[in-house]
């Protein structure tokens, strides 16, 4: 990911957003002043190609830390397993699929023609068996219409969210959780089902009538107790020491490239952004493959693309994070630099730096205001990464603040905006020699005209005559 910076260039100073001392031996604007004539540090090639090496593994765990931080996100908050689930009830595909297979159950399970027959009187109960084939599609609608009201999904949130807590709570070993279900996390859709019923004036307590994997759909069985819990306990160790170990290792490698630290840290943006699009590649890759190994129905394919798009929303979001966070990397590292905006920026707000320490942090403070109501990504959003945030914010308006100290010591507020007019003037001034309106030749003196007058005598292009003439006639008038 890196080359060897050492050739011979100008030293730039203090452009690392992560450390103060002189780094990068690349050139810096001729007006750079004196006190950055010091010699850079250097760093060795090898040095530089463990540095690049650690960085690929680091970037190899984030991508791994994406993926473990959205499975322990999902899975391990009840909270967020509801809300999933939910937005997945609220989807017209997922919705639609849901109403069959209830309607499928129902009347596999239930003697639907043997209850309407109850309900109907005597001359009527004939009827039954038609009248329960009639309903059927009837029912499929009344159920998708049914799935679709707060009432019901509020009674699907709670059943995801009690199955979830098992879940968690089995993973976790807690016994009396365990005792109960007998070491099963089920889904209990009894009271759904009870719901729908009576909406199509079936009887109020229908789910009694559902055989148990029915009315309690098992997520997973006692005998799986033990992988469950193997698995689930690895997911969640793995989320939370990579959130630990993948920083410390980018912290690590940017420690070991002093000289090159400015450029490092550009490198590890850089991994960033890619961990996150390839996160996001692979998730989109892997929606067609998922979808066709579950089945080949195509009225079917639709539903799962649609339930694996919102299951996966959270690897989504966690994976823009790490991208947004690149780009502020990568931004930092180049503002640093020594590129002339950059230079030219830091110049322009050094004196502002030095002598308005306050209204620069209160500056840095309201740009993060701005930033959490954007929330553009989960972190922004959450008190742990409102704070670092907040650290690294602060952090990187100190280290601006000493490098510009360094590099613009005799910069005066005014300077910039005065030579910004004397350059925007000079611009005008020469647009208007070189593209305004040709000015009028100026007429030859008298002295010019004889000497063409002589070389026209001299070509005989006029008689010595006719030179004397308009000599005497120029001379005389």
């Amino acid at each position: 990911m890196g080359v060897d910076e050492r050739d011979g260039h100008e030293d730039e100073s203090q452009v690392s957003a992560a450390a103060t001392e002189p780094e990068d031996t690349v050139e810096t604007p001729a007006s750079a002043p004196a006190a950055q004539d010091a010699a850079p540090a250097k760093i060795s090639r090898a040095r530089l190609i463990w540095v690049d090496v650690l960085i690929g593994v680091t970037t190899v765990l984030l991508v791994v830390a994406v993926f473990a931080t959205w499975a322990n996100r999902l899975l391990f908050s009840p909270d967020n397993w509801s809300k999933t689930s939910t937005q997945l009830l609220q989807n017209e595909n997922v919705r639609s699929t849901t109403a069959n297979y209830v309607v499928d159950q129902l009347y596999a399970n239930v003697n639907v023609a043997g209850l309407l027959k109850q309900a109907l009187p005597t001359q009527f109960q004939g009827l039954a068996g038609p009248a329960a084939g009639a309903l059927r599609n009837a029912a499929v609608q009344g159920t998708e219409l049914a799935l679709s009201r707060p009432r019901v999904q509020q009674l699907w949130a709670e059943a995801n969210r009690a199955a979830d807590q098992t879940f968690v709570d089995v993973v976790n070993g807690k016994k009396g959780t365990i005792g109960v279900n007998q070491g099963a996390v089920t889904l209990n859709l009894a009271s759904i089902a009870n719901n729908i019923a009576s909406r199509l004036g079936l009887p109020s307590n229908i789910a009694s009538h559902l055989p148990a994997n029915v009315a309690n759909l098992v997520i997973f069985k006692s005998d799986q107790l033990k992988y469950v819990q193997n698995g689930g306990k690895a997911i969640k160790s793995l989320a939370f020491w990579l959130l630990i170990i993948v920083p410390l290792l980018y912290i690590l490698a940017l420690y070991l490239a002093k000289g090159h630290r400015r450029r490092t840290l550009m490198t590890i943006g850089f991994a960033g952004i890619f961990a996150g699009v390839l996160v996001i590649a692979a998730r989109s890759i892997l929606q067609g493959q998922v979808t066709n190994a579950l089945t080949s129905d195509a009225s079917l394919q639709v539903t799962i693309r649609d339930v694996y798009g919102i299951a996966t929303a959270i690897l989504k979001d966690v994976a823009s994070g790490v991208i947004f966070i690149g780009i502020l990397l990568v931004a930092a590292a180049w503002f640093a630099g020594p590129a002339r905006p950059a230079y030219a920026s830091r110049r322009a707000i050094a004196p502002f730096l030095r002598e308005q320490v306050v209204a620069t942090y209160g500056i840095v403070a309201g740009l993060l205001i701005l930033l959490f109501i954007w929330d553009p990504i989960p972190a922004t959003g959450k008190p742990i990464g409102i704070l670092v945030f907040i650290v690294l914010a602060f952090l990187g308006a100190y280290l601006l603040t000493q490098q510009t100290a360094v590099e613009f010591p005799e910069a005066r507020s005014g300077a910039t905006t005065h030579a910004i007019r004397e350059r925007v003037a000079s611009m005008r001034e020469r647009r208007q020699q070189h593209g305004g309106s040709p000015q009028p030749p100026a007429a030859p003196t008298a002295t010019e005209q004889l000497n063409q007058l002589a070389d026209l005598r001299d070509r005989g292009a006029i008689t010595p005559e006719e030179y004397q003439a308009q000599k005497e006639k120029l001379l005389g008038g």
